[in-house]
């Protein structure tokens, strides 16, 4: 037998005589002492409520849902359902739709500051190129002078030759 049955049967057995001397003192004779009557009046209830707390924890495994460990199979029970635990479709799908809400908006956020980040480099490196190009040109014509200083001629296909 479990404790909890155990205790529904005290609390049956308790309720039995508080009730009895409750109920028969309160219909049979009443009383003249207001501290004998509130008495009478708390063993008929307490009497009351033991008795259906008793029937109560008789019928029901644990009213409260709270994992007793002397209940056999109810650890396992509890243990199983905490693995499957989840939300609900719906609520699933509201959070997705949030979630994809938020990144749409994070993205352009995101998408619009990268993408100026991204032309100020773009702008930055062409500035390089644009710098590195005039450079060249005006070493290679300094090159092609001093080519010419020494003799060789430029042909029209874009050869040297000794002229």
């Amino acid at each position: 037998m479990t404790k909890r049955k155990k205790q529904a049967i005290i609390l049956l057995a308790m309720s039995v005589p508080m009730m009895w001397w409750g109920y028969s003192s309160f219909f049979m004779e009443g009383t003249t002492s207001t501290a004998l009557a509130i008495g009478i009046s708390i063993s008929a209830v307490f009497g009351t409520f033991s008795a259906i707390s008793g029937l109560v924890m008789l019928a029901t495994k644990n009213s409260l849902g709270i994992w007793n460990p002397d209940d056999k199979g109810r650890g396992e029970e509890i243990l199983a359902s905490q693995t499957k635990v989840g939300d609900s479709p719906i609520l699933e799908k509201e959070n997705n739709k949030k979630q994809k809400v938020n990144e749409m908006a994070e993205s352009k956020e995101n998408t619009s500051v990268d993408l100026m980040k991204r032309e100020k480099e773009l702008e930055t490196r062409r500035k390089e190129v644009v710098a590195m190009l005039k450079e060249i040109t005006k070493e290679e014509t300094a090159v092609v002078e001093e080519i010419k200083s020494k003799g060789w001629v430029q042909k029209e296909n874009g050869e040297w030759g000794i002229g």
